[in-house]
């Protein structure tokens, strides 16, 4: 039997297919996340580890962008109170796990660090400055973008490389052949192990004279001599040999400027790398 709209001839309403459900409402959907990863560039660029190491000859490391979990690392009051933080949060990032974070040359370990935080954060990094006219202390929120850039090793005048990872030079006063090398990891992890001991017995501690212990390799080609020349060292010797150790350490440099808001000074500083930079919401 007809309807009174089929009598009327009334036109057909077309047929259409039901719109699919959002993928969000869809029973069963399997959604995964990945964390990104960054290439960073090592200021070494490879060429300062021992033959057969992953590293030696390769100029990036990827790592993971952190995540909720990163964070639960750096809240953890245990890794702080132990001073194990930054450890933890380089091993959960690393994307290669085939070496000993320990081995890692202090300049690339601090490039890593710095894009990881830039990565989590942004470029924004927010410094109490202080000017080094009137030495009032102001918030100066720097760019990285625009102060990061990656220092090569620079070898200055009388400084040779020996192609074993190792460096020498003629202290100025005493006419010594001093060989050194780079700090590592493991060199930092000694230098804390050693101070918090030397506190606990209420021993002074001397942070500089422990670290010419450790990259000093040999004086006039003997290692045997290296204790007793830290111990001596001119302070003509010292001074050019803390000059030697800053320009070959490849690293990275944070500089930045401001306009003194009480005197207007242009100051420019190097921006440290400290509690605020991989904790810049605390």
């Amino acid at each position: 039997m007809r309807n009174n709209q089929d009598r009327l001839g009334a036109p057909e309403v077309p047929q259409t297919s039901p719109e699919p459900a959002p993928a969000m409402a869809q029973q069963g959907a399997d959604f995964s996340f990945v964390a990104a990863n960054d290439i960073v560039e090592l200021p070494s660029n490879g060429e300062f580890y021992p033959e057969g190491h992953p590293l030696r000859k390769n100029p990036t490391i990827e790592v993971r962008q952190m995540t909720a979990k990163e964070e639960d690392i750096l809240l953890n009051q245990s890794y702080l109170k132990q001073g194990v933080v930054v450890e933890k949060l380089l091993r959960s990032l690393m994307v290669t796990k085939d070496f000993d974070l320990d081995d890692l040359l202090i300049g690339d370990k601090n490039a890593i660090l710095t894009q990881v935080r830039r990565s989590a954060y942004g470029d924004e990094y927010p410094v109490e400055a202080v000017c080094r006219s009137c030495m009032k202390k102001t918030e100066v929120t720097f760019d990285l973008e625009e102060c990061v850039r990656n220092k090569p090793l620079t070898l200055s005048e009388g400084v040779e490389a020996t192609g074993k990872g190792t460096f020498t030079f003629t202290a100025p006063k005493t006419k010594a052949k001093v060989e050194i090398r780079f700090l590592t990891g493991k060199d930092e992890k000694a230098l804390a192990d050693k101070e918090k001991k030397y506190k606990k017995h209420n021993v002074d501690f001397s942070a500089g004279l422990e670290t010419y212990r450790l990259v000093i390799v040999s004086v006039n080609d003997n290692p045997d001599l290296v204790g007793s020349y830290v111990e001596n060292m001119p302070l003509r010797d010292a001074k050019k040999l803390k000059e030697v150790m800053k320009d070959i350490q490849p690293g990275v440099e944070m500089k930045g400027g401001f306009t003194c808001p009480s005197c207007d000074t242009e100051v420019e500083m190097d921006l440290p790398i400290n509690f605020r930079f991989l904790w810049p919401d605390i």
